[in-house]
């Protein structure tokens, strides 16, 4: 009985020990890449960073936030502006949304990508019951936009 209370409290220090770094991650009117710095500095992350991504951005936490959630806030905030990412190897490019879907996107088939982060994607659905073209006719209109576009591919 001692042994397994010993490994127990083991076990929840080692879980501690191992807790998700926090950061202030609160920015009122700043420019993009003040934050994406910021962001890269707490958390080791390489960007390169396109010399048209511009903006400012408003990002409001009253309290320290893990890293997990300051990505999400920052991916969030580049495509309120009309950006993504793209990963390659180790190092986040990020730049104008357009731009990234022409060369670099993640491609998920079948299986929908988690919505967080935000950021683009090439999603590929084989369909069965319906036709590609009877979807874009239907429902293609609504869903396009800036930024992106459904392709029916028979």
């Amino acid at each position: 009985m001692k042994s397994m209370i010993a490994l127990a409290l083991v076990s929840l220090m080692s879980f501690a020990a191992h807790a998700e770094k926090k950061i202030s991650f609160n920015f009122v009117g700043k420019e993009l890449v003040e934050v994406i710095e910021t962001y890269s500095k707490a958390s080791g992350q390489k960007f390169v960073v396109d010399n048209v991504v511009r903006g400012k951005i408003t990002i409001l936490n009253n309290e320290e936030i893990t890293l997990t959630e300051a990505f999400n806030h920052l991916s969030a905030g580049l495509a309120l502006n009309g950006f993504t990412y793209v990963k390659t190897g180790d190092v986040m490019v990020i730049r104008n949304a357009r731009a990234a879907q022409r060369d670099g996107i993640e491609v998920f088939t079948n299986t929908l990508p988690n919505a967080q982060p935000t950021r683009m994607v090439l999603w590929i659905v084989d369909l069965k019951h319906v036709s590609s073209a009877a979807v874009q006719s239907n429902v293609g209109r609504m869903m396009t936009s800036s930024y992106g576009e459904m392709l029916s591919v028979q």
